[in-house]
């Protein structure tokens, strides 16, 4: 069983809207996302994240209801293939959001709409006009509080709706394709008794026919915006008017007059009587006459030329309507100011460029919310004079486009009394557009691949994202958030560091030593300047600074009275470790620092097991100190530990082990309370790679026990895979009582490994591996959020940390390369802080959170990312370009295109190289092969390059080109790439893969097999077959000598690659109209199509043939692009791994999915966890998961799938962990509704599966 979860959820803006509370004026912003809507604060320092709720469904547009109640009424539209309208309920403090009612829409029998799937709201707020059908419209009665009262079917004659709009109370405004293919312009009345269309045309705008070689329909229908009558504007005869935007011209219609309209009635009564006389004749002539009217083009009052691409996004920007805020396809934004006061004229103002709009919203003081689905989301502010670019032109504007500057707009209106019709275009210098937020979108995502650059296990996901004029690569890693505030450079070959306090009490830190191979270096922050550090001379500083530290910190002073002792908390003392011999320190107000009290070397440590003869040329190998206890570990396996009593160092216990001692740990175990001592310690060793727990006997009990038998072991390890560098043992604390505490050891590897153990019952448990790099590894205690973690210090940093109620690992984002050491630092200027040590500087910053998506950001402008491979060998990737020049609306040469082959640096994404194609060719395919030719370990980049005719309906040419990195130092960009070999083919290349040494191409229908071969000192490109057995190969995949097939028109199948025959395996017969898919195994893949569906094959071989059983069937309610197999969740290995996580998969609105797969037996539990939480929701909120889930087509769910199967939801599952905090919740759940529902698993079992699934996403 396969279980699909949320890595990160959709970030493609679809819609969004303003709401306003009555009571108070406060206001807050919806914005809709593909299953999500969510409500921002609008707040003078921005938008705050107030709430959201997650929508079952394919959200497509959001329309709040204006009422005068404390809630906001919200009406949400979802999508086909089963449209809903949602009624949402949003209280004032916007913070509660809840469903109150869904209406389904669905008809079976019914076409969907083409063109036109909205919402839209009366001014009156008293119903809703919704359009997802042909010829039909369904009109929602509101009540007071804008919520459902009862719905209506109507019926329209207009059956190719383009856009509808309210111009009056009852009045819809429709813009309409008529079966003439004539663009037709009208309005009718909605009837307050029986809430119908009028039969005839409103009198307020009688249909007419708009130029249609002004508007691009098919590929962006033009869309309509009310101007409402403005009381102020000194026109009384001015109803209002209809803005009619997406073309080469905006065009402004008015609405009638009531003299006007009266007259336009009589002239329809004449007319309706004439078509029902009896006089056949006269009837016709009539009817005629109507027909001929039906052609008739209204002059409009007042138009502007549009210079740019389609209008994508509009809103007003005053309560009047006058002003208007538009932006074109390509993130163009200019200001519509619609004049009525001084006759009819239109003007238009150049703003900026932003991201491609998919909706505007003016918030207040110039300030505009801008969703996107091509590129970032933005909170724009509009800006009276310009604010960047001050030397370019505002905007792109066409020479036949005439425009003026901002200085002539007063002359131009002179001007425009005289021809009131025509507008002017104000273009000036500089953007007024400022950018004060920006919302991370990774959609739409069309590619992607999963690379370990650094090999550290820290994967980190690379995609082609964005479109339009914001193409973008986007690199994705999950880890740690780290703040970098200061740098300290110039420090070389620090191996260690600790921070010191001036009294061991102190919750400020003043001092920072760091140690070298050879010497140790001590650095103090000035009072002062807190966040000025500066360096002390090595002497007369108290430290021993000609060689290395091994262990430093602050003590308390242990004095003994009568028989007990007694731990001073506000001791200045502090111990130091040096290979030699052990050093007491003491911080001094009349010194002004740290003086030395006391020193210990090792030939003066008298103790009863240890003869002074043995401690001849001994050597400290490694060392821990807590509040009252220092461990040593001596050569040839010594062990000793020690305390402070009275100022002097004093040996108590020791012990020789066989092994050498490769590092100690002495942290205490207990809470914070006892954390002055600690009774258990833990020693590594070099040659068995094993730790051993050991525990510290009473001193009184020392005549009853061997020599060496106060330090005893208490349990060991299993055998480690490497051998251990550094030791910790940490208790992760979440509260004060016992449950709230977790005990762990904490091993560091020399292979970059971290293995954690569950130390329990005196008891080293459940063995796991973390990977955080590739060089000895480590570990230091500190603080994230407040709470207690560890850093884990390699090549590269990262934090252990108790999340999600297990431990979990994650990478520290930093932008030091390696990070070697760590320590925990509090003060004024660096509250809650660390400081790293790098290669030549010290990095001082706090952890903001511990497990957060990041995103980097490599804007490409107008290339568009279409195809990507990750070159190892190049230490690069090559990502195919397609790049567009934008064209105005209805242009005759229409948008222009060139590809591209990039190269780009796989660390920093610098452009290192670019290889062009030609004008009339696009790069539609790429691959990354490695071959053996004569012995020689040859790399290449393989890329398809299709050949496009715009007089054929379907390519007949193509190329397969081989590409290699040029070496050279005075090489340009455009000369580092260069072709090696190229064989043409009949046809557009969609996918590449390899075998070996032979390419495999899927061209048009047919896969076309390429050998590379070497002879005569050179490398050729030879075709050895072609397999024609499909109509549109898209998909092409291989595992060995097997290959994955999808056809876009059918479905999948599996061939095998023999030598140079091509070989059907097994194929599925079924029309699935897959979009992508993957090889899960050599028997089994998964795969996803355009009906937003996701599906599983297993290969199952009879005696008489091979089939593909389809063993899953889900609905995902988005197109799959991309599937990569992987996880890029923890590098953790466990003995117990029930789930084991598969494949990623990408989505069109940048949603990023783990796949996960479930053993059998915990599946069985997990479907009946899944059944009764659907049962329990359903019953809760009203909507049924199972018939959410269920696979669909364009006409909805099939009866013989009526609920998905072979999947899991991992998000719905994961909601279990909620309910387990509401024992009645819990209970209904774990019941079921019968004896046979009734969970046989328990609630704990479930809690720690559930948390695994959730640290691997």
């Amino acid at each position: 069983m396969k279980v699909v979860a949320t890595y990160h959820p959709s970030t493609s803006v679809l819609d969004s809207a303003k709401c306003t509370f009555g009571e108070d004026g406060s206001e807050c912003l919806l914005v809709a996302k593909l299953n999500r809507v969510d409500v921002y604060a609008i707040r003078p320092d921005g938008l705050h994240h107030q709430t959201g709720i997650e929508i079952w469904g394919r959200v497509k547009a959001i329309r709040p209801v204006k009422t005068q109640c404390r809630t906001i009424s919200v009406l949400v539209l979802t999508d086909h293939p089963e449209p809903e309208l949602i009624f949402l309920s949003l209280t004032q403090s916007g913070t509660v959001l809840t469903v109150t009612e869904r209406l389904s829409l669905f008809e079976r029998s019914s076409r969907p709409a083409e063109f036109l799937h909205d919402v839209v709201v009366s001014p009156c707020a008293q119903y809703a006009v919704v359009s997802v059908y042909t010829a039909r419209l369904r009109i929602v009665l509101l009540d007071a509080e804008g919520q459902y009262d009862r719905d209506i079917d109507a019926s329209a004659m207009e059956l190719n709706l383009l856009s509808i709009a309210f111009v009056g109370l009852n009045t819809l405004a429709l813009l309409h394709i008529d079966y003439q293919q004539r663009l037709q312009l009208l309005a009718r009345d909605i009837s307050s008794s029986d809430f119908q269309l009028s039969p005839a045309a409103s009198s307020l705008l009688p249909p007419f026919a708009l130029p249609e070689d002004w508007f691009s329909v098919e590929e962006d229908p033009p869309r309509l915006v009310f101007v409402s009558p403005v009381e102020e504007s000194g026109c009384d005869e001015f109803n209002g008017a209809v803005l009619v935007l997406g073309g080469r011209k905006i065009l402004l219609y008015d609405l009638a007059s009531e003299d006007v309209a009266a007259r336009n009635r009589s002239k329809a009564e004449r007319m309706d009587k004439k078509k029902r006389s009896a006089d056949a004749e006269e009837a016709s002539r009539a009817k005629q006459k109507e027909k001929e009217r039906e052609k008739f083009k209204r002059k409009p009052r007042a138009t502007v030329n549009w210079p740019w691409s389609a209008v994508a996004a509009s809103c007003a920007l005053d309560e009047s309507n006058t002003k208007f805020l538009i932006g074109d396809m390509y993130g163009r934004l200019a200001m519509l100011h619609v004049d009525i006061a001084e006759g009819f004229s239109l003007t238009l103002v150049a703003l900026g460029e932003a991201s491609s709009p998919t909706s505007l919203t003016y918030l207040d003081n110039q300030v505009v919310y801008l969703g996107s689905h091509y590129g970032d989301s933005q909170l724009l502010r509009i800006s009276q004079t310009p604010v960047s670019s001050l030397d370019a032109p505002t905007l792109p504007i066409p020479s036949s486009v005439p425009s003026i500057r901002p200085s002539e707009i007063t002359a131009a209106g002179k001007r425009r009394a005289a021809h009131i019709v025509e507008g002017v275009v104000v273009n000036g210098l500089g953007s007024h557009l400022a950018e004060l937020e920006r919302f991370t979108n990774l959609a739409p995502t069309v590619d992607a691949v999963l690379v370990d650059i650094d090999n550290t296990g820290q994967k980190e996901i690379v995609t082609c994202s964005g479109g339009r004029n914001t193409g973008s690569l986007r690199a994705v890693r999950r880890g740690a958030d780290f703040k970098e505030a200061a740098v300290i450079k110039g420090v070389a070959g620090v191996t260690k560091v600790w921070t010191l306090r001036r009294k061991y009490n102190d919750s400020e830190h003043t001092h920072i030593v760091v140690s070298t191979l050879n010497r140790t270096h001590l650095l103090r922050f000035e009072e002062a300047r807190g966040s000025v550090i500066s360096s002390l001379p090595e002497s007369p500083s108290g430290f021993e600074t000609s060689t290395c530290t091994i262990s430093l910190s602050n003590i308390m002073r242990l004095t003994r009275k009568d028989s007990s002792l007694i731990y001073d908390e506000h001791s200045p003392l502090v111990v130091q470790v040096v290979p030699k011999g052990l050093l007491l320190l003491e911080y001094s107000l009349e010194a002004g620092g740290f003086v030395r009290k006391s020193e210990l070397p090792l030939d003066k440590v008298k103790d009863r097991n240890l003869l002074p003869q043995a401690l001849s040329g001994q050597e400290i190998v490694a060392a821990d100190i807590n509040a009252s206890q220092i461990v040593l570990a001596l050569k040839y396996g010594w062990m000793m530990q020690l305390t402070v009593m009275d100022g002097q160092f004093v040996p108590q216990r020791s012990r020789q082990f066989s092994d050498e001692i490769s590092a100690v740990s002495c942290v205490p175990l207990s809470g914070k309370g006892f954390a002055k001592h600690t009774t258990s310690i833990a020693a590594s060793f070099w040659k068995s790679d094993y730790v051993k727990i050991m525990r510290l006997h009473s001193l009184r009990d020392a005549a009853s026990l061997p020599p060496d038998g106060l330090i005893a072991e208490v349990c060991r390890s299993e055998r480690l895979p490497a051998a251990p560098r550094s030791l910790l043992l940490h208790t992760f604390i979440t509260n004060e009582d016992d449950k709230g505490m977790y005990p762990y050891l904490l091993v560091g590897l020399v292979d970059g490994t971290v293995a954690s153990f569950v130390y329990k019952d005196n008891t080293l448990l459940d063995m796991k591996l973390i990977s955080v790099g590739v060089f000895p590894v480590s570990l230091h205690p500190a603080v994230v959020n407040g709470k207690g973690a560890v850093m884990a210090c390699g090549n590269r940093g990262s934090v252990l940390a108790w999340e999600k109620e297990r431990l979990l690992h994650s990478p520290l984002m930093i932008k030091a390369s390696d990070v070697n050491a760590a320590a925990y630092l509090n003060t004024r200027a660096y509250p809650v802080s660390a400081v790293l040590v790098g290669v030549d500087s010290l990095v001082i910053g706090a952890v903001a959170s511990f497990d957060k998506v990041h995103v980097r950001s490599v804007p490409l402008g107008y290339d568009s990312p279409r195809h990507i491979v990750h070159c190892p060998s190049w230490r690069a990737f090559a990502v195919a370009c397609l790049r567009m020049v934008p064209a105005r609306v209805s242009e005759a040469d229409g948008e222009i295109f060139s590809s591209s082959v990039q190269l780009f640096n796989e660390s920093t994404f610098e452009k290192i190289a670019q290889l062009n194609v030609k004008n009339s060719e696009e790069v539609t395919a790429l691959h990354y092969l490695t071959v053996t030719l004569a012995g020689q370990v040859i790399n290449f980049v393989c890329a398809g390059v299709t050949v496009y005719d715009c007089h054929e309906r379907e390519p007949s040419q193509g190329r397969v080109i081989l590409l290699q990195k040029s070496t050279g130092n005075n090489l340009s960009a455009t000369q580092a790439l260069a072709v090696t070999i190229t064989a043409n083919v009949d046809g557009c290349i969609y996918a590449l893969t390899s075998v070996g040494n032979t390419i495999v191409a899927a061209v048009n229908s047919s896969l076309v097999v390429l050998r590379i071969e070497y002879a005569n000192k050179s490398v050729s490109l030879h075709k050895v077959t072609v397999w024609n057995h499909n109509y549109l190969i898209m998909t092409l995949v291989s595992r060995g000598d097997l290959l994955l097939v999808g056809d876009a028109l059918t479905s999948v199948s599996l061939v095998k690659l023999n030598e140079s025959q091509v070989e059907l395996v097994a194929r599925d017969y079924g029309s699935l109209w897959p979009t992508s898919a993957q090889l899960l195994d050599e028997k089994s893949l998964i795969g996803a199509n355009s009906d937003y569906n996701m599906f599983a094959f297993r290969l199952q071989k009879t005696e008489l043939q091979n089939l593909l059983e389809r063993e899953g069937f889900y609905f995902v309610g988005d197109i799959v692009n991309k599937f990569v197999p992987g996880s890029l969740g923890l590098s953790e290995v466990s003995a117990d791994m029930p789930l084991r996580p598969q494949q990623l998969f990408f989505t069109a609105t940048g949603q990023i999915g783990v796949i996960v797969n479930m053993n059998e037996e915990l599946s069985l539990h997990m479907t009946s966890l899944q059944r009764n939480l659907s049962t329990y929701f359903e019953r809760k909120e009203g909507v049924s998961h199972s018939r959410f889930r269920a696979p669909k087509n364009n006409w909805g769910r099939s009866d013989s799938e009526a609920s998905s199967f072979g999947f899991l939801d991992g998000d719905l599952l994961e909601r279990f962990l909620v309910l387990a905090e509401d024992p009645r919740a819990l209970r209904r759940v774990m019941d079921g509704q019968s004896e046979p529902e009734k969970l046989t698993i328990t609630p704990e079992r479930i809690q720690r599966v559930l948390e695994r699934l959730q640290s691997m996403h």
